[in-house]
C-alpha cells in the first residue's frame, strides 16, 4: 500500500471540483422542443404497437363458440346456473317417477316396513320392491 504525502493537490483537486459540480447544479439545461416531440411521438407510436398486439393476442385467446344453438338454449334458459338446476329436478322427477308409488307413499308418509317388502317378494330381494322391473313398467301400460 503507498502512502501519498501530497495533501496540498488533494485540496486543490477538490476545490476544483466542487467548483465544477456547483456549476452544473445551478445550470437548469432544458431539452430542446425538437427532442421533446420526438420522444412524444415515439411513445405514441409503442403505444399503437402495443394496443395492436394487446387486440391480437386477446382475439387469439378469445374461445371460438362451436355450438352457437346451444349457447343461445343456455343463455335463454338463464346461463348454466339455471341449466344445473334444470337437470337437478329432471333427474329427481326421473327417479321419484320410476319408483313405484306405493313405495314413494310409503316412503313419504313414513309407513315403509322391512317386513312388508320381504312378503311382497316372491325371490325375498327388498330391492325389487323399491325399483321396478321393466316388465312392472310394460304391465301397467
Amino acid at each position: 500500500m503507498t502512502h501519498r504525502d501530497d495533501k496540498m493537490t488533494d485540496g486543490l483537486l477538490d476545490q476544483s471540483l466542487e467548483a465544477l459540480f456547483a456549476e452544473a447544479r445551478d445550470e437548469a439545461v432544458m431539452p430542446s422542443t425538437a427532442l421533446l416531440a420526438a420522444v412524444m411521438a415515439d411513445a405514441e407510436t409503442q403505444i399503437a404497437t402495443r394496443a395492436r398486439q394487446d387486440a391480437t393476442c386477446r382475439a387469439s385467446l378469445r374461445p371460438k363458440q362451436r355450438h352457437p344453438m346451444l349457447a343461445a338454449m343456455v343463455a335463454a334458459l338463464g346461463g348454466w346456473r339455471a341449466v344445473a338446476g334444470l337437470a337437478t329436478a329432471a333427474v329427481t322427477g326421473l327417479a321419484i317417477g320410476l319408483g313405484a308409488p306405493s313405495t314413494v307413499t310409503n316412503l313419504a308418509t313414513g309407513s315403509y316396513s322391512e317386513s312388508a317388502t320381504v312378503e311382497m317378494t316372491s325371490a325375498g330381494d327388498a330391492l325389487d320392491a323399491l325399483v321396478p322391473s321393466f316388465y312392472d313398467l310394460a304391465l301397467e301400460g
